[in-house]
């Protein structure tokens, strides 16, 4: 049987310094890495989503449909994810600005309080 994975919430999760983001993201199960991933770019969303237009808020909802824990899983395959990431980024480029890209779609997103009165 193998050792249980810690679980790991966002609140705990990204204030941490990249390098130990990295290491706690690889040490817990494929379901916290999509639950960590999608709180963020739900929690972004939310605090930006007066300023989008509906174009920019699909890409968004896109985004977030896409991650799921079998993109995280052993035996994924690798090829097909990474066309379909680059597909997403690519639509994401075409309407949202450099730094709300990185801020969705890379590994070094700024860590977003929850919004008052809002669940994660």
């Amino acid at each position: 049987m193998a050792p249980e994975q810690p679980t790991v919430n966002y609140d705990q999760f990204m204030p941490q310094p990249l390098e130990r983001r990295r290491q706690i993201f690889n040490g817990i199960s494929a379901e916290n890495r999509a639950l960590l991933i999608q709180t963020h770019i739900k929690r972004w969303l939310a605090a930006h989503r007066s300023r989008l237009n509906s174009e920019q808020i699909a890409v968004v909802e896109e985004s977030i449909g896409f991650i799921s824990p079998e993109k995280y899983r052993e035996g994924r395959d690798m090829e097909k994810i990474h066309r379909e990431a680059e597909a997403l980024r690519e639509k994401a480029e075409a309407v949202l600005s450099r730094e709300d890209v990185v801020q969705i779609l890379s590994d070094r997103p700024d860590y977003i309080p929850p919004i008052e009165g809002q669940k994660s």
